[in-house]
């Protein structure tokens, strides 16, 4: 097996693992490769057309004048109606739409790296639990061991039921390892490095979730959204295809000179210059133009079915995101200390030998706090897949705050 690559300083950061992906990630490559080609057509579309040369010899000499009838002829197409600065704004403005296409591509991978880096924060945090829940029950079946071989208060049935209970959860255990392990590798397959090396410490997610207000998001995501400046610059190229399309209509000019002589008649040679232009008699373009408006039209629509879109998946991403965000502060606050007391105070009471306690209040007050611990875990991955999200919307760098909406550059 080929050797994994190690990550950035050992440790599952954000910053090191776009730092990774900026070097690696083969998506970003490619879409870096279309702004150079774009590039090129730019360069390409402010080169005039190159002249023709002729020569022509129309009619066979004889043994005297081996030479016959040439004619040389240099020809010059002359482009009209601006035809050559319109191709030049076309391709610089496609230029353009390129360069704002790299950018939300990189917003585009930054925010399925996020998704999987939370993902993989989360499911440490499920594991983390896992490992605490199997070593209380370990620990809960030796005082119960003892309570029922030794001290002999209690029947054999106890011991049983939890040790049926400390399986099970080794079970989640080793699950919860598993779909870590695979989070891991999904994340290293977005970043671009599929051999990325697991890190020994995984790291945790974030103590606190970002606070932010809807209106002020839906703001910042209009406003920053590289999708609608690419938009727009393809509108502009459309604009600019409509009047291309109508210069089209006017025909180029060929102007031609050259030289030519009859060396079988024995007669000097003489200068050529001639003219040619197509008649613009039964083709005017009508139906390019009238594509190119069509085509007007429909970038403009884009734009505003994108701006529809993007307030559509902010408004899903904030509802879960603030769903997200209740549930965690309602079982952080309240649910969690409240069972976590009720769950002590059975214990207790059951090792203390009170009648009213059976060994099935104990397992039912252990199941309800460890179910509320793991119900904690998927709320947090849910909350900050959310967070993922709207960062992605928002088109928020690494580290970086929404504040002032930022236009790309």
């Amino acid at each position: 097996m080929p050797e994994e690559t190690p990550l950035p300083n050992g440790r599952p950061s954000l910053d090191a693992l776009w730092e990774l992906a900026l070097k690696q990630n083969p998506l970003l490559r490619e879409a870096a490769g279309e702004v150079e080609a774009a590039r090129g057509r730019w360069i390409q579309a402010g080169k005039y057309p190159n002249p023709s040369f002729a020569y022509d010899e129309s009619r066979l000499g004889d043994l005297r004048n081996a030479a016959g009838k040439l004619t040389l002829t240099l020809q010059q197409e002359f482009l009209t109606a601006q035809k050559r600065r319109l191709d030049m704004c076309i391709a610089a403005r496609d230029t353009d739409a390129a360069g704002l296409a790299l950018l939300a591509r990189k917003f585009d991978v930054l925010t399925r790296i996020r998704r999987a880096y939370y993902d993989y924060l989360a499911l440490a945090y499920v594991a983390q639990v896992n490992d605490e829940v199997v070593a209380a029950l370990e620990q809960d079946t030796e005082v119960i061991r003892e309570q029922v071989e030794e001290v002999k208060s209690r029947p054999h049935t106890d011991l049983i039921r939890l040790r049926a209970l400390l399986e099970d959860a080794k079970i989640g255990q080793v699950r919860g390892r598993i779909n870590l392990s695979a989070a891991w590798r999904q994340l290293a397959a977005e970043v671009g490095v599929p051999d990325l090396a697991e890190p020994r410490a995984s790291g945790e997610l974030p103590a606190r979730a970002p606070s932010w207000e809807g209106p002020a998001v839906v703001q910042r995501v209009l406003a920053a959204s590289t999708e609608l400046w690419q938009l727009s610059a393809q509108v502009e190229v459309a604009r600019l295809q409509v009047s291309r399309a109508q210069a089209q209509a006017v025909p180029n000019v060929i102007v031609g000179t050259g030289y030519t002589r009859d060396f079988t008649d024995q007669f000097p040679g003489s200068a050529v210059l001639n003219v040619q232009m197509p008649l613009p008699l039964w083709d005017r373009r009508e139906g390019q133009i009238y594509e190119a408006q069509a085509r007007l039209s429909q970038a403009r629509a884009a734009v505003r079915t994108a701006a529809m879109r993007l307030e559509r998946d902010t408004a899903d991403a904030g509802a879960r995101y603030r769903g997200a965000l209740r549930q965690e502060q309602q079982l952080t606050e309240e649910v969690l200390p409240r069972l976590k007391q009720s769950l002590d105070e059975v214990r207790k009471g059951y090792l203390a030998g009170a009648a009213q306690l059976g060994f099935s209040d104990v397992i039912l007050a252990e199941q309800s706090y460890n179910a509320a611990r793991l119900r904690l875990a998927d709320t947090r991955r849910e909350l900050w897949r959310a967070v993922a999200d709207l960062e992605g919307l928002m088109q928020l760098d690494v580290g970086e705050e929404p504040g002032a909406s930022n236009s790309p550059q």
